[in-house]
């Protein structure tokens, strides 16, 4: 074989495997293991909640890892003096791939940070509670756009 076939050759079967790895690569889609959707009571009817934002670790990762290290920093409280009927928001973190609800929670707002409400069962009869900085509160009202009541 002349030395010109060898390269063509040579070039045409390099083309072919990055193009066969750049096909590959798009066809393989990345799963959401972690979302995170912030919601807020329904004015009309209480009982339901709106989720009105939703973050995936696909398209905000710093995101979702801020939240949960918020979660991981909060210290707990006992008896925090806040109105149990009526959270500021909703927080969930969820994996939606294996259908498992992580962390289900309320948060309030108050002078000096936020107050986490954790639900600690299958239902909302059990809360643990945890408090969080104010740096921590700050951080999660501009991420989620929140507007005071």
């Amino acid at each position: 074989m002349s030395k010109t076939v060898k390269v063509i050759s040579s070039l045409a079967l390099i083309g072919l495997i990055f193009f066969g790895g750049f096909i590959a690569g798009n066809m393989s889609k990345a799963d959401i293991v972690k979302e995170i959707k912030i919601g807020y009571q329904d004015i009309e009817k209480s009982s339901n909640v709106i989720y009105e934002k939703v973050f995936t670790d696909i398209e905000n990762p710093t995101i979702i890892d801020n939240f949960i290290m918020i979660y991981l920093n909060a210290k707990e409280i006992e008896n925090p003096n806040i109105n149990l009927e009526d959270p500021d928001m909703y927080i969930e973190l969820n994996n939606p791939n294996a259908s498992v609800g992580l962390i289900h929670s309320k948060v309030w707002f108050v002078d000096d940070g936020a107050i986490i409400g954790k639900r600690a069962g299958e239902s909302w009869d059990r809360i643990d509670f945890y408090k969080t900085d104010e740096s921590d509160a700050k951080y999660i009202k501009e991420v989620v756009d929140y507007e005071a009541k």
